[in-house]
């Protein structure tokens, strides 16, 4: 099938968005490996993801509202060009060894406080350039959601090769580089929408009460809010302290990082050929992915850990395909903007005390054990949400 000359715009701006994050996949990996490297310390890891995960949740709060009255180009070309500066300032306090620290989280929650906003407001505009390119919605996102998680395949292995032949500044030059093209995209390829938020509709106060004004909205966002709570920190503390603490190779840590990337690029294209998934099977998928984690806690060979972390990736894929879609489509364009803001402000905020709670549990009790009972709690909270979820359905209307 021949795309479209009008389809080009949606597919830069795809593209944009997926050397974003690239550049946040090379990131991911090169960060607490540097980290680990300097202090040799668990708790100092997820103290950074933490310091991360509250930046994410500031800017998420915020950037909805500078999306909807600034424009999503505008903050889409800001972010791009902060986070760059922000990753490729680095490596060049690394030289102070440990007393870089501080500073490295400083640059590390500089950088995240405009990716939630960055990230929205590359997606902000996917309903209007899909159908410019009269490509279907529901497609448009599942083309998204691939297009991006196939950043996440690459990234982390590429970035684990590129640590082990190079060290973790190169990496991070590699995320600096990504970021930077990404901005460059978005400057070519995405125009400045038409309509403008009032300044007296309400904020976004009014985004949180459409999102649970809206029960399938609702139920997906404090689903989602689940399990990014407990597996936030998989690949930014609990992964890397139990490759780092075994003295396993780098790239081991990153070809598994990029097979939970691989399974979520699959079970994108598998949603695009049955839908249902996203919908009544989602909370089976995502406690069958948690417990399927758990004999990697034992540190298994690389090969019987890399199909582990595919199925993880793989049935933890429909949730956010489902949740993105929903809201593109209750969501009206005017308030869009902060409905996606709001929703990733619930989902961030979840996992800023578990991070915490995972470096101290790495610290106290192992990185194997850590990442087991983050895995069972990841099952148990999403069988009680789901009952809250039928219980709800099923009380008075």
């Amino acid at each position: 099938m021949t795309l479209r000359r009008s389809a080009a715009p949606l597919l830069g701006v795809l593209a944009a968005g997926c050397l974003f994050r690239l550049g946040n996949a090379f990131a991911a990996v090169a960060l607490p490996w540097l980290v680990l490297d300097l202090s040799g310390s668990g708790l100092w890891a997820g103290a950074i993801a933490s310091a991360s995960l509250i930046a994410l949740v500031i800017g998420a709060f915020f950037g909805g509202a500078l999306i909807d009255r600034h424009g999503a180009r505008r903050v889409a070309i800001i972010a791009g060009l902060a986070s760059a500066v922000c990753v490729g300032a680095v490596p060049a306090i690394v030289q102070l060894g440990p007393e870089a620290l501080p500073f490295i989280a400083v640059l590390v929650a500089a950088g995240a406080l405009l990716d939630s906003p960055g990230m929205t407001a590359q997606d902000n505009r996917i309903p209007e350039l899909a159908r410019l390119g009269q490509i279907p919605l529901a497609r448009a996102v599942s083309l998204k959601s691939l297009i991006g998680n196939a950043s996440f395949v690459a990234g982390p292995a590429l970035a684990g090769i590129s640590i082990g032949f190079g060290g973790a500044s190169v990496a991070l030059v590699i995320a600096f580089t990504c970021s930077m093209l990404s901005a460059l995209l978005i400057a070519v390829w995405l125009s400045e929408a038409r309509r403008r938020t009032k300044r007296n509709d309400g904020g976004m106060l009014s985004a949180f009460g459409f999102i649970f004004r809206a029960p399938p909205l609702a139920y997906l966002t404090l689903l989602v809010m689940v399990v990014v709570g407990f597996t936030s920190t998989t690949t930014s503390v609990l992964l890397p302290s139990l490759f780092h603490q075994a003295a396993r190779a780098p790239q081991e840590f990153g070809l598994a990082a990029s097979s939970i990337g691989a399974g979520s690029l699959c079970g994108a294209l598998l949603l695009t050929i049955f839908p249902k998934l996203a919908g009544q099977f989602t909370a089976l998928l995502v406690i069958v992915a948690s417990l399927a984690m758990v004999p990697v806690a034992l540190l298994p060979p690389l090969p019987a850990i890399l199909p582990l972390a595919f199925i993880y990736g793989l049935l933890l894929a429909p949730l956010g395909v489902a949740l993105n879609t929903t809201l593109f489509i209750q969501a009206p364009q005017h308030l869009r903007g902060r409905v996606q803001s709001a929703s990733a402000v619930l989902t961030l905020a979840a996992g800023i005390p578990i991070a915490l709670l995972t470096g101290l549990l790495v610290e106290t009790l192992g990185s194997g054990m850590a990442l087991m009972a983050c895995m069972l709690a990841t099952a148990l909270a999403t069988m009680c949400t789901q009952l809250w979820s039928r219980s709800a359905d099923a009380g008075p209307r």
